[in-house]
């Protein structure tokens, strides 16, 4: 009977071990923030090139002499906010370092689809989700898993098509001629606008136009809806360079024009065609 006792007693204390043995294991204490190094140490003027991949997207960003410019999947002009995002990586210091492995993925916004960036051939550069602080992001580095202030990130969307600047009139290109449907307008040597046909509209109407097509920006721009056809065409002539080409696709309720080469669509509201296509402006 006494070794029967013993013999359970063993058993239960084998079990507690066993049990506490488990506990200890799966135990996993708070990450404890190590030294907080930065993202990239490179800077702006140590590269020019970068690849972006998000899910099925794949984009180069290059840069020339004239800046920097979306090489792939399209040459054009890339879109501010999203340069200034992908840049504001170099040099940025993190808010706190971790283990590579600290935090589950599924919390951090790495485990689907992250935004994956590369400088040149150093490794990749995956941003997360949210961080827990405003502004803040989970960014994975070869080496660590960073929290960071990243505000540039907030709000922007990712598809290639996000990534072409949304302005009509390249900033770096002077405008010199535009062919509407209705009208031509010719800037002089005095950087005057003129209109063909002459008298139909005022020379203040003009060159209101003129400047609003060199401020305008798209609402969006989306991948080419190739069921629809345009209705007509306008052509931007530039002081150097090709002319530029858009293909009127809707003009109401909603200004769509196409540009061709891109394979793109820019969507404008409603309230844009008369001043961008035919010369009306209230009070003028």
């Amino acid at each position: 009977m006494k070794q029967r006792r013993i013999l359970l007693i063993a058993v239960l204390l084998l079990t507690i071990a066993a049990l506490g043995i488990a506990l200890w294991r799966s135990y996993r204490p708070p990450p404890t923030p190590g030294a907080a190094p930065v993202i990239s140490d490179l800077t702006p003027s140590q590269i020019d090139h970068i690849r972006i991949r998000y899910g099925s997207n794949l984009l180069e960003i290059a840069r020339s002499n004239t800046g920097w410019r979306l090489s792939a999947p399209v040459q054009a002009p890339v879109d501010t906010a999203h340069l200034k995002a992908i840049l504001s990586l170099l040099g940025q210091p993190a808010q706190q370092s971790y283990a590579p492995r600290a935090i589950e993925q599924t919390k951090t916004g790495l485990a689907d689809h992250p935004l994956v960036v590369r400088f040149g051939q150093i490794g990749p550069i995956r941003i997360g989700g949210p961080g827990p602080s405003r502004g803040s992001r989970y960014v994975a580095t070869p080496h660590a898993l960073l929290l960071a202030d990243l505000p540039a990130f907030g709000g922007l969307q990712w598809g290639w098509t996000h990534w072409i600047s949304r302005a009509l009139v390249p900033p770096q290109r002077q405008l010199q001629k535009l062919v509407l449907p209705h009208f031509t307008l010719v800037r002089d040597d005095r950087g005057r606008w003129q209109a063909q046909p002459a008298g139909q509209r005022s020379a203040a109407a003009v060159a209101t136009t003129a400047q609003t097509w060199l401020r305008a920006q798209a609402l969006a721009i989306t991948p080419a809806d190739q069921s629809r056809q345009r209705v007509a065409r306008i052509t931007l002539g530039f002081a150097e360079g090709t002319p530029r080409h858009f293909d009127i696709i809707e003009r109401y309720p909603n200004l769509i024009l196409r540009d061709p080469a891109l394979g793109v669509d820019y969507h404008l509201a409603g309230n844009r065609i008369g001043p961008l296509l035919d010369i009306q402006h209230p009070g003028l």
